[in-house]
């Protein structure tokens, strides 16, 4: 009897965590099938600097590179910051050049004493004491990190670097990951929304759709879409494509935050909280990301994931935690329990366990199916290809949402009690927002095949 009761119980809560994620998931599909792309006239955008910072060659650096300087936007500078003179990222910056329409100056700071400046157009780099370059629709300045804060992450260190070259005629900072593939007005539509002074800070978000497809590159891929749903219901920023005007940072102190943190958008959203300024996303900008990576790399990426939101979401930190292993531990311990079930021949009891797994199952897919199909969708009006839903790799997603609840589990734990964290090969000591050590710098481990593999 208490086995049947435990079976009814398992089937009522599997059906209730559905019936909230179909809630939670249609909210944000909702945004995402009726997004219409805002494109503001010429002389209603402002003056824009772009921030890239560099540590490493990721596989569409150099596309991503020169999608940046061909951006359809009257008036925008691109500042990057390479983390050392060595870094492999320098020659696909000065290669980003080639074959490009538009004037660019690359201006190297190497230890605050000599510069270099290429063209647009000009594959070769030469040495000068003249850091400034011919100027031109889209200029470009590339300076070497030179100092390497031990209070923060490499990346805001470079963040602090770029923010202190920019000058006040810049309105708005705009923030771009190096694995970003940015279409030709996708820099309009980040930065249009922010005509309405009541919004802050504009951001859109990453969908994985994986070339080779490996399993690692699916679980990410599933995840992923968990990370969409809740950035957006709880308007939780992605550095990796984000616009802020430039007066939220120089009066929100942000710059002197950025000394003491381990990521950037943690902060920004912050600061917008304590100003009373929205958030906005960009649902005409779901970029898509094509690189895969093995199971490995997935757990790692998406226990870095939760550890931010750890340090700077701590107050709903507990209610996500709870509620998430609530969810993936009654659904992996319902399946466990189908098996034991009808091994032991209670039937009735395997029926209601099995009911429930099943309700749940059906409803997750379907959900992220929808959501696929909706990231996809924005995706090709984007201009970009992408490959059809439903073939090879679709015939592995069943076995990576099971594989995923797992990892999630895993990575949420780990995530809680975690305070050293290893990223692009530095290892970190994050005690909270603004307690970020340095412990070691090492090098970034590159995969054996680096074609199309997430750094």
């Amino acid at each position: 009897m208490m086995l049947l009761q435990t079976a009814m119980f398992a089937f009522w809560a599997l059906t209730g965590f559905a019936a909230g994620n179909t809630v939670c998931t249609a909210l944000t599909l909702f945004v995402l099938f009726r997004h219409r792309a805002t494109v503001s006239a010429d002389e209603d955008l402002p003056r824009v600097a772009v921030l890239l910072c560099l540590r490493g060659a990721d596989p569409s650096l150099a596309g991503g590179l020169r999608r940046l300087m061909h951006q359809r936007y009257p008036d925008f500078e691109i500042f990057i910051a390479i983390d050392s003179d060595t870094d492999p990222a320098w020659e696909i910056v000065n290669q980003a050049n080639d074959g490009s329409s538009h004037t660019a100056s690359l201006t190297s700071a190497l230890g605050g004493e000599s510069g270099s400046q290429v063209s647009c157009g000009v594959s070769s780099v030469s040495r000068s004491s003249d850091a400034l370059g011919p100027s031109g629709a889209c200029i470009v300045h590339a300076s070497t990190l030179r100092d390497r804060l031990k209070t923060c992450s490499l990346k805001c260190s470079s963040l602090v670097q770029l923010l202190d070259q920019i000058d006040d005629s810049f309105e708005v900072l705009v923030l771009a990951d190096s694995d970003l593939e940015s279409h030709p007005t996708w820099l309009r539509e980040l930065v249009a929304p922010l005509a309405d002074p009541r919004i802050g800070a504009t951001f859109g978000n990453r969908w994985f759709v994986p070339t080779i497809g490996w399993m690692g590159s699916l679980v990410r891929q599933v995840c992923n879409a968990i990370g969409v749903v809740t950035m957006h219901l709880k308007q939780i920023p992605w550095g990796g494509s984000l616009a802020i005007r430039a007066s939220v940072v120089k009066e929100s102190g942000l710059r002197e935050t950025l000394t003491r943190s381990i990521v950037d958008d943690g902060p920004i959203r912050v600061a917008l909280k304590k100003r009373r300024l929205k958030l906005r996303f960009v649902p005409s900008l779901m970029m898509a990301n094509r690189e895969d990576c093995d199971l490995r790399f997935a757990h790692s990426f998406l226990t870095r994931q939760l550890k931010w939101t750890r340090t700077y979401m701590s107050a709903g930190w507990p209610a996500m935690l709870v509620y998430t292993l609530a969810v993936l531990c009654t659904y992996l311990v319902t399946l466990v329990l189908v098996v034991v079930c009808l091994f032991q021949g209670f039937n009735t009891e395997a029926y209601w366990f099995a009911a429930g797994a099943m309700v749940y199952s059906v409803t997750v897919m379907v959900l992220w199916l929808l959501l696929d199909f909706a990231a996809r969708r924005i995706i090709r009006a984007q201009g970009e290809s992408v490959p059809g839903m439903f073939g090879m790799q679709f015939l592995k997603i069943p076995a990576a949402m099971l594989l995923s609840v797992v990892i999630h589990i895993s990575a949420i734990i780990r995530a809680t009690f975690l305070r050293r964290v290893v990223w692009r090969g530095v290892t970190y000591e994050v005690r909270g927002p603004s307690d970020v050590r340095m412990l070691d710098e090492g090098t970034i481990q590159s995969p054996l095949d680096t074609s199309n593999v997430s750094l």
